[in-house]
């Protein structure tokens, strides 16, 4: 089976369009996470390879946050090596940081990449609240504030796009979603496409 275009998840939405509303699709539906944790992908846009399967299985995403983190992990080659740093903050606690959490809004800015610098919109959100800090408040988290700095400037060239890989990661749900939950629709789609290519 050829892999998964953006065009062809396309048209399975249009193929399932009388059956299910994509838009109305919840963002919590187990069976698309077990389905996406237990890599059973084939069919599934941006997560057919065997790279994409591997992260996939050391991921095994929980909510729609884990699957963004995961598919920006996954398709951005400068990001991919940092996958194992994001599962040890997801898998082990405390904090794997303990300095980035010292600052309330830098532990929020963080939040749905389980703490880690991952996307250039937390790398503008944490540099725009370093600015507005008062001098005391500078002084007092000047240790973290340095490494948070730090950080923002050595991976400044490598940091992914939030917006760009949550709109991938709700096309790929959403195909995950039709896969894990009207298997008899995406199948007979599966067999039409294929012959129809």
């Amino acid at each position: 089976m050829k892999r998964m275009k953006e065009i062809d998840v396309k048209a399975l939405f249009a193929f399932v369009a009388d059956v299910i509303d994509i838009e109305a699709i919840p963002l919590d539906d187990q069976k698309t996470y077990n389905l996406l944790a237990r890599a059973d992908t084939d069919g599934v846009y941006m997560m057919e390879t065997d790279w994409d399967k591997y992260d996939l299985l050391q991921i095994q995403p929980r909510d729609f946050d884990e699957l963004t983190a995961c598919v920006a992990l996954s398709h951005n080659p400068s990001m991919n090596p940092y996958i194992y740093t994001y599962l040890k903050i997801q898998k082990v606690q405390p904090f794997t940081f303990p300095r980035f959490s010292e600052i309330d809004a830098i532990r929020d800015i963080l939040k749905d990449s389980h703490g880690m610098l991952l996307y250039k919109e937390q790398a503008e959100d944490i540099s725009y609240h370093i600015a507005s800090m008062s001098e005391e408040d500078k002084k007092e988290h000047a240790m973290a504030i340095k490494i948070l700095i730090r950080e923002i400037e050595k991976r400044k060239g490598t940091l992914s796009e939030r917006t760009f890989f949550r709109d991938r990661a709700l096309f790929c749900y959403r195909n995950a979603f039709i896969k894990a939950n009207h298997p008899v629709l995406f199948n007979a789609f599966i067999a039409f496409h294929v012959l129809d290519s």
